[in-house]
């Protein structure tokens, strides 16, 4: 008796999990159907209203192209041109120090990327966030020895982190031909409007300058206030999980989104892309709305040759003696 009473109990049981299954298909369909029907059509609507709206939130570009071009330098400058000095050349020299700078005019390169961050007192401070406490007042930034944190620091004098306006004194006077590219790890709007009221009062820092920021929202709030001024997107991947980055579609439409829809509302010049991102076609949608595209970070001689030589793209380097004429020469 409790043998049929146990399969009576199995059979139950498998009837009501095929009950469930059969459900749970059901409410997935209707799922299905409800987003195709209701939720694609309303993304659409929303999306375009969106590429509408932003035709007249957007902000023109840099209304002098050829000033972009000189500070981009030209291919006729080989090879000085595809370099771009990360920190100038951080690898080679104390990182955004005056010493490196120099080292990188020395060596033929004008086009060097800074960071630049904010103070607890509100300076703007050449100085790289990840190795430096910033969140301090300057009197104590300034107590620090920069050349202490490289490898070869002994090589070099003693220097302190320079605040922004030291920096521009410093370009002025003893390295006129630099295209600086400031970096902005602080992107709230203390910083923005501090840096808007510098570049207005400094011309000539505002003039060889580039302005780069992972948030878009900074460059428009920056451009919005000094529309001259040249600015750059940092791109960095959220597409962090796997299942996302494998999707063609997702990619596409992440893509669009920054190229077609955010890059003309904030009026960028320039974009700097990961190396691994890139290629022949992603390169040459950028440039098809206007923005040159820069490949970060190139060290490897080979690296270096295949982006200047085949993609024919300039690159942001940690060092200049990586560079293939350099390593011919030796």
């Amino acid at each position: 008796m409790s043998y049929w009473r146990l399969l009576w109990l199995a059979l139950k049981m498998i009837y009501q999990l095929l009950c469930c299954s059969v459900s749970l298909i059901f409410f997935c369909f209707n799922v299905f159907w409800l987003f195709c029907n209701l939720a694609i059509p309303w993304c659409t609507l929303t999306l375009l209203v969106v590429c509408i709206a932003s035709k007249f939130v957007k902000l023109q570009r840099s209304p002098n192209e050829k000033r972009l071009l000189s500070l981009l330098s030209s291919p006729e400058e080989w090879p000085s041109y595809w370099p771009i000095a990360n920190r100038a050349a951080g690898f080679d020299a104390p990182e955004n120090s005056k010493a490196a700078i120099k080292k990188c005019l020395a060596r033929g390169y004008r086009n060097v990327l800074l960071d630049a961050g904010l103070t607890s007192c509100g300076e703007i401070v050449v100085a790289n966030p990840a190795k430096i406490n910033i969140a301090q007042p300057l009197g104590e930034l300034q107590k620090l020895n920069i050349t202490e944190q490289h490898p070869m620091g002994s090589q070099y004098e003693a220097e302190a982190v320079a605040p922004l306006r030291q920096l521009s004194d410093f370009l002025e006077a003893e390295a006129a031909e630099t295209t600086v590219f400031l970096r902005l790890h602080d992107n709230s709007a203390r910083m923005i409007n501090q840096l808007q009221k510098f570049m207005t009062a400094d011309e000539s820092f505002a003039q060889r300058t580039i302005v780069i920021s992972r948030s878009p929202l900074a460059i428009y709030q920056l451009r919005k206030l000094k529309p001259e001024i040249i600015c750059g997107l940092w791109h960095e991947t959220y597409l962090s999980l796997a299942i996302l980055k494998s999707s063609t579609l997702i990619t596409s439409i992440y893509g669009a989104i920054f190229r077609n829809i955010i890059a003309p509302v904030i009026g960028i010049s320039v974009v700097f892309l990961c190396k691994d991102e890139i290629n022949f076609h992603i390169a040459d949608l950028w440039r098809n709305v206007g923005v040159r595209p820069i490949v970060y970070m190139v060290n490897s001689p080979n690296e270096k040759r295949y982006f200047q030589k085949t993609m024919k793209i300039q690159y942001l380097t940690d060092s200049l003696r990586s560079e293939p004429h350099v390593l011919t020469k030796a």
